[in-house]
């Protein structure tokens, strides 16, 4: 059977990344250049430039074209570790883009991780976390709304928890516990993490808790394991 035209860009580029002649953080050629090159049209390369970007080894950026991303991002976990903060390290632009965000109540398993009652009233926000436009994790996160008044505003306006619970005279919010499984991702996730249906995501499931020891949040990040590598780090006792 003979392969896709679009299969022969994509392993020539792909080749040309492993092999280090393309380095990571340098311009991949143009769709006009390869679609010249092999003789194909400008789609044909659009759709291994995807398959490219679903991998994790370029990302797109509006106007500027396409380039060689870092081969998997370290996440260094710790209490305060955010992964804004590795994007930023490296030179990659983070983004927090809020999907949807919504006042609910805590059913019983929400009211057991944040040791509230069932009922309790909670922020159910969920976001995308994205570097130079490529999305990296979807999180869903549930917050005691009765600690922060106009939480949802606070937080559309702050684009950060951490930060709106400094602001609001909380202190640090930390990371207290942390369960992480993996399992194939939902057509959604897929399509919003761009990511191969067949590929395993990594279940980051965490509650963070303020200085006064009272748990504020707990969350659910689904991370695209193409692009992300966790290292946990212990704290010096």
């Amino acid at each position: 059977m003979m392969e896709p035209q679009w299969f022969r860009v994509y392993q020539a580029v792909k080749t040309a990344i492993l092999v280090g002649e393309l380095q990571a953080g340098s311009k991949v050629p143009p769709e006009f250049d390869l679609s010249e090159e092999y003789g194909v049209s400008r789609n044909t390369v659009r759709r291994a430039y995807l398959a490219l970007s679903q991998e994790g080894l370029i990302r797109s950026v509006n106007g500027r074209g396409s380039f060689v991303m870092q081969r998997g991002m370290t996440y260094e976990v710790d209490a305060t570790s955010r992964f804004r903060d590795v994007l930023d390290r490296q030179g990659v632009h983070s983004a927090v883009r809020l999907l949807e965000s919504e006042y609910t109540e805590a059913d019983e398993e929400i009211a057991r991780i944040l040791k509230v009652e069932p009922g309790h009233p909670l922020l159910r926000a969920t976001d995308l976390i994205l570097g130079d436009e490529v999305p990296f994790i979807l999180t869903v996160r549930h917050i005691r709304a009765d600690l922060i008044e106009d939480l949802e505003q606070k937080l559309k306006e702050a684009n950060s928890l951490t930060l709106v619970a400094r602001r609001e005279g909380l202190g640090q919010l930390r990371r207290v516990s942390t369960t992480v499984e993996a399992r194939l991702p939902t057509e959604r996730e897929a399509s919003l993490l761009q990511s191969p249906i067949n590929a395993p995501v990594l279940l980051v499931y965490s509650a963070g808790g303020v200085d006064n020891g009272i748990l504020l949040e707990c969350q659910r990040a689904v991370m695209n394991s193409q692009r992300i590598r966790l290292s946990f780090q212990s704290e010096a006792r």
